[in-house]
């Protein structure tokens, strides 16, 4: 009988899953959390508050530039432990915080780790050691994300009632290193090759079918693009603006969601489960999302999920009860578990695995900006006017306009090189 070895790929897909979950530590919707205890003990104003959240966001966006084509080059062993440890240790620094210039510079240097790694390294890692089997990998490594944002907020939620914002900080740092440290020091390697393998379980040398986890696979082949090419595609500008847009959005969304309930009358305890139900809404959407971009064509599910964020923002203006708390946080949940999983795997499926960190790269000080912008503005908007009101027509207004820019973006597809085995 012959044995079956388990494809490498798949430990991969399991360490990207637990830095996911790291990376939700210090989500928006978590970080909001903090907000209203934090500005009453300290009487600092909500964009104070949110400032150095704003510029370490934006600092971490453009240190990509250098990130994504050291994990080309390098892997992102050591890079992400220093990560990982360095979050960590920040976060419980947090918790012995008096002045307002500690809060400053640990905001900036967490958010600079969350934006300059975290949010890059598993949408470069995993499409490195998959492509027919891409979706399915990028689907359930995202799960680790999504069932952070869903245990951290009821964790920290849980903490930051019953023993004070201190003890919040000092938790999430353990919660770090507990779930990132050690695999990723000891499992994580760079690509298959390193290992003697190719993509999808297929080992080197290999001309006939082989056996993946049961299934016969014949060797893939993909485009490749260069990251100074990448730049010479419409397609670049349409995607990276497009999700640009939505990442200013969704951070605005979720830096104010708890704030914004708790304005509208609904409890504390309400607000919190909203959010923490957004974020297991999106487990399974996130799984099927993986398996749906790997069949159907990205760009038209781009285009229904940004006309569903504009929805999610009606029922939004229109939550002042429980149920429709509830209901927000499911319809939110549902569009962001689609494009937490098709925003990594659609730049690999467009541009190819062998520079996608130099690409990645490329769009991380847009895309950090924009998401660095998103809390600000919101706040702003509520200084100058006492309400959430203008901000979210504004937000809703801007996803349904992004969706025309998919309609757009259009696979590249260069004369002088390959195409890819499965164009979306």
């Amino acid at each position: 009988m012959k044995k079956i070895r388990i494809y490498y790929g798949w430990v991969i897909v399991g360490v990207a899953a637990l830095l996911q979950f790291a990376g939700g530590t210090p989500t928006f919707p978590v970080l909001g959390l903090f907000m209203e205890p934090m500005t009453a003990d300290m009487e600092w104003s909500r964009v104070a508050f949110a400032i150095p959240m704003t510029i370490g966001t934006i600092l971490g966006g453009i240190a990509g530039i250098i990130v994504g084509p050291a994990i080309d080059k390098y892997g992102a062993r050591w890079i992400m432990t220093v990560a990982s440890l360095v979050l960590g240790l920040a976060f419980v620094t947090m918790s012995f915080i008096d002045q307002f210039w500690q809060h400053f510079l640990l905001q900036i240097i967490i958010r600079s780790l969350t934006a300059g790694a975290f949010f890059m390294v598993v949408g470069i890692i995993v499409p490195k050691w998959f492509i027919t089997m891409r979706g399915r990998a990028m689907a359930i490594s995202s799960m680790g994300g999504r069932l952070g944002q869903f245990v951290t907020p009821i964790l920290i939620g849980w903490v930051i009632i019953q023993f004070g914002w201190r003890a919040g900080w000092s938790v999430m740092g353990s919660l770090v290193w507990i779930v990132s440290v050690v695999p990723v020091f000891f499992l994580l390697k760079n690509t298959p090759e390193d290992m003697g393998l190719l993509p999808d379980g297929q080992s080197l040398g290999t001309s006939d079918n082989s056996t993946v986890n049961g299934l016969s696979k014949e060797p893939a082949e993909e485009l490749s693009i260069g990251p100074r090419q990448a730049l010479r595609t419409r397609t670049f500008y349409l995607m990276l603006t497009a999700q640009s847009a939505l990442s200013l959005v969704i951070s605005g969304l979720h830096f104010h969601w708890f704030a914004y309930m708790t304005g509208q009358g609904i409890a504390d305890s309400v607000a919190i489960a909203s959010i923490s139900i957004s974020a297991i809404t999106g487990v399974p959407i996130s799984l099927a999302a993986g398996f749906l971009g790997e069949r159907l064509r990205l760009r038209y599910i781009f285009v229904a999920t940004y006309l569903g964020f504009s929805v999610s923002i009606l029922i939004l203006l229109s939550t002042t009860t429980p149920f429709m708390a509830y209901l927000y946080g499911v319809s939110l949940g549902i569009c962001s578990g689609i494009t937490f999983t098709l925003n990594q795997l659609i730049w690999a499926d467009y541009y190819g695995r062998k520079s996608l960190g130099a690409i990645r790269g490329l769009t991380s000080p847009v895309s950090q900006v924009t998401n660095a912008s998103g809390p600000v503005v919101a706040a702003v908007a509520f200084d100058m006017t006492g309400s959430y009101t203008a901000i979210l027509w504004a937000f809703g207004i801007t996803t349904a306009l992004a969706s025309v820019l998919w309609l757009l973006a259009t696979p590249p597809k260069p004369s002088s090189l390959n195409h890819s085995a499965r164009v979306n």
